[in-house]
């Protein structure tokens, strides 16, 4: 059942918490106490700050979260950014050609539609601009129905431009609107919002992009159902839209691999995401 592997990623990060003698319930004190290095760099605190999520402020600051989405990526990533090699992260991602930058919460506005588009957790820009949708406890959020008042994807429908050269897209979005009063044909990955994030994305970068889909895998039958999903969405995209996907589990296998890796960064990613049970 899906709690059940909910409750296993709660209880490892408790688990961990507790190791590493940092008080905690279910939210540590502090963002800091939540961040390997117990820092962020300033141009990403500038850029959660500047976002929608509620990650940074308050008692139940998101990113205080031991199941934070947000808190997974910035311990991946953030890293690199302090030690200015964002490129060895970006190649673990399968980025193309040089990568000039990174940036967390970036937005694209769709032409003609309003509201505050969805945020992709990661961007490099570069050659190729490689945009990263993370999921961590949300895989194993099972939906059975997505109304239209919650996707809105009848009102992207209604912007004829936004798909041209898309036409497989577009069908899976009509799909997905007539499936809006019934059993969704997805339950465990939001094809709406990667919808809107390859659209966004298209808006943006005309020429071309790669949009990777990375999330944390923890071996059940939800997981296993969540990669069915990912397949049928994979074959009904057109084929010119870059789309790929990894697991927490092989990024990490990646990044143990990249010469001269700080061992104490290696040390907190495996103790607290991947440690073997």
């Amino acid at each position: 059942m899906k709690k059940r592997t909910i409750a296993y990623i709660s209880n490892r990060q408790l688990r961990w918490a507790a190791q590493a003698s940092i008080p905690v319930e279910a939210y540590t004190r502090t963002v800091e106490a939540s961040i390997f290095g117990g820092e962020l760099h300033p141009d990403t605190r500038a850029e959660y700050a500047r976002g929608k999520g509620r990650e940074l402020y308050g008692a139940r600051a998101h990113m205080k979260a031991l199941y934070s989405s947000s808190a997974l990526v910035v311990n991946v990533f953030d890293h690199w950014r302090r030690q200015n090699r964002i490129q060895d992260i970006a190649m673990c991602c399968r980025a193309e050609g040089t990568v000039s930058g990174m940036e967390f919460e970036k937005t694209h506005p769709i032409k003609g539609m309003e509201g505050t588009p969805p945020h992709l957790d990661v961007q490099f820009a570069g050659t190729v601009p490689l945009a990263i949708e993370s999921k961590f406890t949300e895989t194993y959020r099972r939906t059975t129905r997505r109304p239209l008042a919650k996707t809105r994807l009848d009102a992207y429908l209604s912007q004829n431009d936004i798909w041209d050269g898309l036409p497989n897209l577009k069908e899976l979005a009509s799909d997905i609107v007539q499936q809006s009063d019934a059993i969704t044909g997805f339950q465990y990955l939001d094809v709406p919002q990667l919808i809107k994030h390859i659209l966004g994305l298209r808006c943006s970068y005309p020429e071309g992009f790669s949009l990777l889909y990375l999330w944390y895998r923890v071996d059940s039958n939800e997981a296993t159902k969540h990669e069915h999903e990912l397949d049928t969405f994979c074959k009904r995209l057109d084929r010119d839209i870059t789309f790929r996907t990894m697991t927490y589990q092989e990024l990490f296998d990646h990044i143990r691999r990249i010469p001269n890796v700080d061992s104490a960064y290696i040390q907190y990613l495996e103790q607290r995401y991947f440690a073997l049970d």
